[in-house]
């Protein structure tokens, strides 16, 4: 599979997010979960908390949006079975996908053929779900061709390190250290281009998503766009672009 970048295309973190219950087709308001918001603050530290079998947290975006994938990060491994729903018609929801497996520590990644609505909903289907920390939503990009060979990848040192009078240096851990992949392609189509422009305007600098490797297979990467992606034209309607993705930490 491609390169792939999956982000928060649809907004999801400007999305209205409600705990409750599911029961067949349908959703129900209840204070059933604790620490909910764990769950779309982007950070990767903290784990929702009561999130029981036949809950659900309802996802209502402002307009009806498009997904074809969700992904969940657990900080440790765990047994259960999650699904997402959609909605299909007044408070009745169908399966976009069931993830039923033995999720391990790290992000997981399931795709489904996209849909476009605005309520969704994040359920377990079977047992207590523990451990899960974060997950996104929206339309993937993946890459059109793959990047140029030599993608750039280089650490950035968590230390500060000072120099005293005498020439003795002083070094304070501040954090671990950071990865940075830089990509670069030197022809692409007007259509990738428009692709990458509009990630770009989703996630800015701002907004946290997964660079994998290979599609849903991974390995993945959690990151941030390091700065804006430079593009040039290099043919009528072929364009180079380059761009510089971080790691974080949580």
């Amino acid at each position: 599979m491609a390169k792939t970048l999956y982000y928060d295309s649809g907004g999801l973190l400007e999305a209205t997010i409600n705990d409750g219950t599911y029961s067949g087709t349908s959703w129900s308001d209840s204070a059933s979960m604790t620490n909910e918001s764990r769950l779309v603050d982007q950070s990767i530290s903290s784990a929702v908390t009561d999130f029981n079998n036949a809950d659900a947290l309802k996802i209502t975006f402002p307009t009806s949006t498009a997904l074809d994938f969700v992904a969940l990060y657990f900080s440790a491994s765990e047994t259960d079975n999650i699904s997402l729903y959609k909605l299909v018609a007044t408070n009745t929801f169908s399966s976009a996908i069931d993830i039923t497996s033995d999720f391990s520590a790290g992000w997981t990644v399931g795709e489904f053929s996209s849909a476009s609505t605005t309520d969704w909903h994040l359920a377990s289907t079977s047992g207590d779900v523990a451990n899960l920390t974060e997950f996104i939503v929206g339309s993937k990009l993946a890459f059109e061709v793959q990047p140029d060979v030599g993608i750039g990848e280089q650490e950035i040192f968590g230390s500060d390190v000072k120099t005293s009078i005498g020439g003795v240096e002083y070094a304070t851990k501040k954090h671990s250290s950071k990865s940075t992949f830089s990509l670069n392609f030197s022809n692409i189509s007007q259509t990738f281009k428009n692709n990458l422009q509009s990630f770009e305007q989703s996630v800015q600098s701002y907004k946290k998503f997964i660079y994998s490797e290979d599609g849903t297979t991974g390995p993945f990467h959690y990151v941030r766009l390091d700065s804006p992606i430079q593009f040039a034209e290099v043919a009528f309607e072929r364009y180079s672009a380059s761009f510089t993705l971080r790691e974080q930490l949580s």
